[in-house]
């Protein structure tokens, strides 16, 4: 599904675009409850940001619905859209015509409405009070019982979020649990209601100690968790087996603390070239809308950007789960600027405490592996952070994360940049000259990151497409229910260090689809030819070392094998001819005009 821009723009900047979206196959049975003695720990997904279903309730207990019927769903509970045009009409068109008309945003006045506007819309049914509690009656769904007592529908819900199908097949749906929650609530309350969840899970099961699965968001909260086994006095070994992390927010997300502490990028050329359309995806409709930006002056459009980050910051301050994606290099001034003042001093006394957990992350990790507790860490590179924070083209990342906070502080000097001629790493964590942990790219150095001989890399990797990526989802499971695979070391030719991204969302569903045709009334030689083409994608599929050159070949021949099978000519990429003309129109048109008129509006001076 396309995002709108409105909803790119929101989600990029608190990181809300961190939900895996691939379709896997069918459940698996019941496989009946374990006895604790079974030779599998059981494993608790604790997901990014709003991968948890979260609704809006009414006073009767209720799930609310807005003017046009539809359920009140995360993650911004949106109102009916005649209410949604009805605001946003009352609030913006009044400065909006005069800003174009006179050129100028008298009294900063269209910044102020479109700040109001997006509380109004996005902001008011989400925001926690001065104690950073939730205002309105907002709750996740709870699954306070294994995979395989769920619904369907709960089990749809969380595979299609997080898809752990072959975990499942080996290990049971009774060994599998997923920790709910509302991404934009309280941090405190959140981890001492996982906290709790842990115990119930060894209680249900049996079992002395489970595994934990980190993802995205999940990763600040299992740093306060594992600050909270401390505060507690307890070891956190007494109930961990396994922490395995999936693209962590381990120490926050760059665009977070950026925005927080500086705003959005508001460079010129930014602004006026490749922001929209990188923000899109290169789909023409950001082209289109570099066009229309031109009718502000670039004092306006940069004010209008300001009046929109203080809208979504003026109602997510109060939020300590998405402090807690604030990273710590950050939150020193993005709290001083946001909560300095008396209404904002319990959110700052919560937030200072995960921000202690956040500094003391790298040790309370360490202690944990000195106690027993296995630690791994999967993480995604070499792929540019959307392009609205200052540092969006100098650091390496996933698209939403930097690595240094996914890795746990590997070193790279930025996107398709080698590391320099006579790098040396100022602080190894791994000595052993046997182990190079230089990335084949020469990009990454993972010797400084926290955990060398435990961390998995996969080049050109986004983050949002994390779960479509079915190499990452494997290796996992193996993970997670294979105890000795201990490092990287352990199966180099399934799963080396240094792997590559790749996409298998929608051929895995189409090739047991085409398992499943039959083929009977074929002529031979055309179900001869479906057969192998599905044989070849699915030895492909197979091969761990990711070799995206061999499996779109493999799917090319695959998808004319089928269409032979259904009586058509297949050809590929037919619906999106249209759409990449409409693109590369446009983007001839906005590259001319960037050229030739400059980084300004329509009606700027030169000068400006």
């Amino acid at each position: 599904m396309k995002k709108s821009l409105l909803t790119k723009i929101v989600a990029t900047i608190v990181a809300l675009t961190l939900v895996f979206t691939i379709v896997v196959p069918a459940f698996a049975a019941d496989n009946g409850k374990c006895d604790g003695d079974c030779g599998q720990c059981p494993s608790l997904v604790i997901p990014g940001i709003f991968q948890s279903e979260v609704f809006l309730y009414d006073e009767n207990g209720e799930i609310a619905v807005n003017a046009d019927g539809d359920q009140y769903e995360g993650p911004f509970y949106l109102e009916s859209t005649g209410e949604i045009v009805k605001v946003a009409l009352a609030r913006l068109l009044v400065p909006l015509l005069l800003a174009l008309g006179f050129q100028h945003d008298f009294f900063d006045m269209l910044a102020t409405q479109a700040g109001e506007a997006i509380g109004d819309i996005l902001m008011k049914n989400i925001m926690c009070d001065e104690n950073g509690k939730v205002i309105k009656n907002i709750r996740a769904t709870k699954y306070n019982a294994s995979f395989a007592d769920l619904s369907e529908h709960d089990q749809e819900h969380i595979l299609d979020n997080v898809p752990l199908q072959k975990y499942i097949d080996i290990a049971g749906g009774d060994h599998l649990y997923f920790f709910s929650y509302f991404s934009l609530g309280n941090m405190i309350d959140t981890v001492e209601e996982l906290y709790d969840y842990i115990q119930m899970i060894k209680e249900q099961t049996g079992h002395e100690k489970i595994n934990i699965v980190p993802i995205s968001q999940g990763g600040s909260l299992a740093n306060m968790l594992l600050q909270m086994y401390k505060d507690k006095g307890r070891d956190i070994s007494e109930d961990i087996n396994r922490i395995v992390y999936v693209v962590p927010a381990k120490n926050g997300s760059s665009l977070v603390g950026e925005i927080i502490e500086f705003g959005l990028l508001d460079d010129d050329e930014a602004i006026y070239d490749y922001m929209v359309p990188r923000l899109l995806e290169g789909e023409w409709t950001g082209y289109l809308i570099n066009l229309v930006l031109r009718f502000f002056p670039k004092d306006v459009l940069n004010s209008l950007l300001d009046g929109a980050v203080d809208g979504l910051i003026g109602g997510l301050k109060y939020s300590t789960l998405i402090w807690g994606l604030c990273p710590s290099e950050n939150y020193p001034a993005g709290a001083e600027k946001y909560l300095s003042d008396e209404s904002t001093k319990e959110i700052r006394r919560q937030t200072d405490i995960f921000y202690n957990a956040q500094v003391n992350a790298d040790q309370n990790i360490l202690d944990a592996k000195a106690s027993g507790v296995e630690v791994f860490d999967i993480c995604g590179y070499n792929y540019s952070l959307y392009a609205i924070v200052d540092s969006w083209d100098n650091v390496n990342a996933d698209g939403i994360i930097q690595l240094e906070s996914t890795s746990m502080g590997a070193v790279s000097y930025g996107v398709d940049v080698e590391l320099p001629e006579g790098y040396v790493t100022e602080n190894p964590r791994c000595t052993n000259p046997d182990h190079n942990h230089i990335d084949p790219h020469n990009i990454v150095d993972a010797r400084a990151g926290l955990l060398p001989d435990h961390t998995f890399y996969f080049y050109n990797q986004n983050h949002e497409k994390t779960g479509n990526n079915d190499v990452v989802m494997l290796l996992a499971v193996e993970l997670l229910t294979d105890e000795n695979f201990k490092d990287v070391y352990t199966y180099p030719d399934r799963f080396p260090q240094f792997n590559t991204a790749r996409n298998t969302k929608g051929i895995i569903n189409d090739i047991r689809n085409a398992k499943q045709m039959d083929t009977s009334a074929l002529d031979p030689a055309v179900a001869q030819e479906l057969e192998a083409a599905i044989a070849k994608v699915e030895a492909q599929l197979a091969n761990t070392v990711v070799d995206n050159e061999a499996l779109d070949a493999a799917k090319e021949e695959f998808y004319i094998a089928r269409a032979h099978a259904e009586g058509y000519e297949y050809s590929a990429g037919d619906d999106d001819k249209a759409e990449k003309i409409l693109a590369d129109v446009f983007k001839l048109a906005n590259d001319l005009l960037y050229k030739f008129y400059g980084p300004r509006g329509w009606f700027d001076s030169r000068a400006n």
